[in-house]
């Protein structure tokens, strides 16, 4: 008798492909809707909290719009015009955890620029072994990262190196989204500040590597921001260039001209230009018929620190003492708690001799300690204080001024504006990065060019979130997610069992 035919042996293998089938059609359809999900341009977000806690600030909002103005024109041409260049190095767990958090507000960043094409904001990682390449060209055009730095905006040829210290407050709080959008306002910025740096008077050599009189680093730094840095020497020319937005006195070791002067004092009240000095002490400058325009004074004497609080392991001077009122010069060391960082410096105050001026504010920023004094007499040693010809702490070492163009201060636009610090030494390379030195320097170039235009963004805590849970509670987890698809897959083999039997 012939065998009993399997009605179902011609049926299972096509049944085994239709399976097959379904399973690669499900993964791919998965795919590619992630794919889709991780393209800007096919994301929509809504935020639903009360707080709006993952959204962008409508500055910054404001601030994405203003730049994709700005952008490239054309198909694909913008797109990855701004790049965010996250860096992994730092293995750390505080580090990882601000990397996480920045992450999240970097893909916001990415999402906003691609609201009305493709997004021109771009994110990569790079650091410990990946990306290499991307990282040897940043440091040949910009500068190597040293371990501090977190995160690096590039824009063409500007650059922007942010660190950990600048993304977290002093309470703790995340203050990411503040810098990054002040972060690219600074790359995203369309015509270069030229600042002119004086020469002719043995001033710091603007590419100059050397450690004491170079200030190669400082250049660098300005033309991260976009600074064009010219030289200008005063004497040559009958007038301060047209297209000059500031000009530096680094450290100048002979004095100044009455000529020069001339120049100087006509582009700051008449043209309501802008002059950063870094005065030393023991050098005749020849500046004081400018300085007593903007009623700065700058006696001839040395600070003496006494005080082993306010000096560093190398013995240099450590100015932490600031303004008690706001000031956008002062905000940075402020936040950060950084001070200035130099070995010789001299007085720079408010000149309480100088006539009233309704349309000139001064601001006296940066102090000694109570217990040190301005040494007149630069030859006698050892020094000690005297009560006649020295100038008793606190000692004043850095204003700055501003005059009005209106008819009292306050009113009418921004005019002429100076800054006089006393050392030359926190722009030279020696010690440009210690301290808050760079923060400084780069900041009065910003408020002196009038790019002091850091946001000011609250800094988002965080929300933590606690599960509170008994044994009871778990065994009734494991009853819901473990034991009944179990007892499900139990009755499936019995059922397959049984069928196979009869």
């Amino acid at each position: 008798m012939a065998p009993i035919r399997d009605d179902f042996g011609a049926v299972r293998p096509i049944r085994r492909l239709n399976r097959l089938t379904q399973a690669l059609l499900a993964i791919a359809l998965a795919v590619v809707v992630n794919y889709l999900a991780s393209l800007p341009e096919f994301r929509l977000r809504h935020d639903i909290t009360a707080d709006r806690r993952h959204s962008l600030a409508p500055e910054s909002a404001e601030t994405i719009r203003a730049a994709g103005r700005r952008s490239p024109v054309g198909i694909g041409r913008n797109q990855g015009w701004v790049k965010a260049v996250l860096l992994t190095g730092d293995t750390s767990e505080p580090a990882q955890i601000v990397r996480s958090r920045l992450l999240k507000l970097l893909d916001s960043y990415v999402v906003e620029t691609g609201r009305n094409g493709p997004a021109w904001f771009a994110v990569e990682l790079a650091g410990g072994g990946r990306n290499a390449p991307l990282i040897s060209e940043i440091a040949g055009r910009h500068g190597p990262p040293d371990a501090s730095i977190a995160l690096i905006l590039t824009c063409g040829p500007r650059a922007k190196y942010v660190t950990y210290r600048e993304l977290v407050t002093k309470e703790g709080g995340f203050r990411g989204e503040e810098v990054v959008t002040s972060a690219l306002i600074e790359v995203t910025e369309d015509k270069p500040a030229v600042c002119y740096i004086t020469k002719g008077h043995g001033e710091l050599g603007v590419e100059d590597a050397s450690p004491a009189r170079g200030m190669s680093l400082l250049s660098r730094q300005l033309r991260n921001r976009n600074f064009e840095v010219r030289q200008l020497d005063l004497a040559t020319v009958s007038e301060v260039p047209r297209d000059a937005a500031m000009i530096l006195i680094a450290g100048p070791l002979t004095p100044f001209s009455a000529s020069e002067n001339a120049r100087l004092r006509s582009f700051l009240s008449e043209r309501n230009g802008r002059v950063m000095a870094l005065l030393d002490p023991g050098r005749e400058h020849g500046l004081e018929p400018t300085l007593a325009e903007w009623a700065i004074f700058t006696p001839d004497a040395e600070l003496q620190e006494p005080d082993p609080a306010r000096r560093t392991t190398d013995g240099d001077i450590a100015l932490i003492r600031l303004e008690e009122k706001e000031h956008p010069l002062t905000k940075v060391l402020k936040e950060q708690n950084l001070p200035l960082i130099a070995a010789r410096i001299r007085p720079a105050r408010f000149d309480e001799g100088s006539a009233p001026d309704s349309t000139l504010g001064v601001w006296q920023l940066v102090f000694s300690s109570d217990a040190a004094w301005g040494e007149t007499d630069l030859v006698r040693r050892p020094v000690r204080f005297d009560v006649d010809r020295d100038q008793p702490g606190p000692v004043c070492l850095a204003a700055a001024a501003e005059r009005a163009t209106g008819i009292r201060k306050g009113v009418g636009g921004a005019g002429g504006r100076l800054v006089v610090v006393g050392t030359s030494e926190i722009a030279a390379n020696l010690r440009l990065n210690r301290g808050g030195n760079r923060a400084f320097i780069t900041q009065c170039a910003a408020w002196l060019t009038d790019r002091d235009r850091a946001v000011s963004l609250p800094a988002r805590t965080e929300g933590e979130y606690q599960l509170n849970a008994t044994a009871a509670d778990f065994w009734a987890l494991a009853l819901r997610f473990c034991l009944i698809p179990l007892g499900v897959l139990a009755v499936g083999l019995a059922v397959s069992v049984w069928r196979r039997r009869s």
